[in-house]
């Protein structure tokens, strides 16, 4: 395999690690792992992953953002959580996320499900609920949460299967 190659497999592989990584995050992770898969491309001058594979690459992409945002909903209003109590789970995540805890590497995502619980929680008592019914609300965005998490990491490590087999 010439330079060309090696760079160009190297390039895609931290792509798909980064991507990984960052999915479990709220981040657009299997974004990174198309850009990936496109610089590979860019870098051997080639079309070796086909047009057709970039396209069931962007179909899965989308579908992981879609179920993400549906399950962490859907799961949490399920179990009792309010519509404005979900939007405090959002954006308690983001912030914890970015806030994070100083904890090397698992600091982020320690902050992301702290902060969706915090978000959640903190809605409900503001809008009245007492403290067991905030708390069972921040409970069930936890689970929404950890269940929109799981769903598209599942569809991360399909598109690297996919790239890779």
């Amino acid at each position: 395999m010439e330079i060309t190659g090696i760079i160009a497999t190297a390039v895609l592989i931290i792509f798909c690690l980064a991507g990984f990584i960052l999915i479990p995050l709220g981040m657009p992770g299997t974004f990174v792992i198309i850009a990936g898969a496109v610089l590979y491309n860019l870098i051997t001058w080639s079309m070796a992953i086909s047009a057709a594979t970039l396209a069931a690459l962007l179909a899965l992409a989308l579908v992981g953002e879609i179920l993400e945002y549906i399950l962490g909903m859907k799961l949490a209003q399920r179990r009792g959580t309010s519509r404005p109590a979900v939007i405090g789970a959002i954006v308690g995540g983001i912030v914890g996320t970015f806030a994070g805890i100083p904890v090397p590497v698992l600091g982020p995502l320690i902050g992301l499900f702290a902060g969706v619980f915090i978000g959640a929680f903190l809605v409900e008592l503001v809008s009245g609920k007492n403290f067991s019914e905030a708390f069972h609300s921040a409970i069930a965005a936890f689970y929404g949460r950890l269940g929109a998490v799981f769903a598209k990491t599942l569809v991360g490590a399909a598109m690297i299967l996919l790239l890779f087999v």
